[in-house]
């Protein structure tokens, strides 16, 4: 595991991200944001907004880990982002199969020049094992999975799931709050290879603050069973 970890930006509520913002994510110790593309929180489609968010982005020395777009959002204009900043992974909800394989088709033309992999949010398809075969049979080879922990503890057996989805696991969405085994998830993550961050994505609950200062918390739990 990277030990790099990261937290989404859901928790600002979908307003518009300010420095102080991104400032209070670095002073906490984070290296680099998940963000929750809703139009308000930033206008991925304006140009000039794209590059305030860049330079605010250098300021706080944060990286942009990942985008997630919401099914009322337009996923091919947020991967364009990658055309100014750097975006390693683009999240994408499902709806049925066949329209979900229409959209990864036309996003795959877009993402694949950008170097940006394709996820599918593995709380909108769900069984999980439903998920690993679409990915298996889908027609664009750098289509992955985005693995909510939270979703998949409810469920039972967070490991196994971690394993069932290894080849494909391009991102893993932490909890702030759960009860989560870390040893066992951390043994597992370490086992199955996964190099990628680790982000905290919660629903917002109270300031900002308290949020990042519990993910923190939680961050140091999880350290203590990465490999020095």
């Amino acid at each position: 595991m990277s030990g790099r970890f990261g937290i989404s930006t859901r928790m600002f509520r979908a307003q518009q991200l300010r420095r102080e913002d991104l400032l209070a994510v670095a002073a906490h110790g984070f290296e680099g944001i998940h963000l929750v593309a809703h139009r308000s929180a930033l206008d991925y489609a304006n140009p000039a907004a794209v590059a305030d968010f860049q330079q605010r982005l250098a300021e706080a020395r944060l990286e942009l880990f990942s985008v997630q777009v919401p099914l009322e959002e337009k996923a091919d204009e947020a991967v364009l982002l990658a055309r100014r900043i750097p975006l390693p992974v683009l999240i994408v909800q499902a709806t049925t199969p066949r329209e979900t394989a229409k959209a990864l088709e036309k996003l795959a033309a877009i993402a694949a020049p950008l170097n940006v992999t394709l996820a599918i949010d593995s709380t909108s398809m769900t069984p999980i094992g439903s998920l690993v075969h679409f990915v298996e049979r889908g027609v664009e080879a750098n289509v992955g999975i985005c693995l909510d922990f939270a979703a998949a503890a409810i469920s039972g057996g967070l490991a196994d799931t971690i394993e069932e989805v290894a080849e494909h696991l391009s991102l893993a969405r932490l909890p702030v709050e759960s009860a989560i085994d870390w040893a066992s998830v951390v043994t597992t993550m370490q086992k199955v290879g996964y190099e990628g961050p680790l982000i905290f994505d919660s629903q917002p609950r109270g300031p900002a603050k308290e949020t990042l200062a519990r993910a923190k918390q939680v961050r140091g739990g999880i350290e203590r069973y990465l490999a020095p």
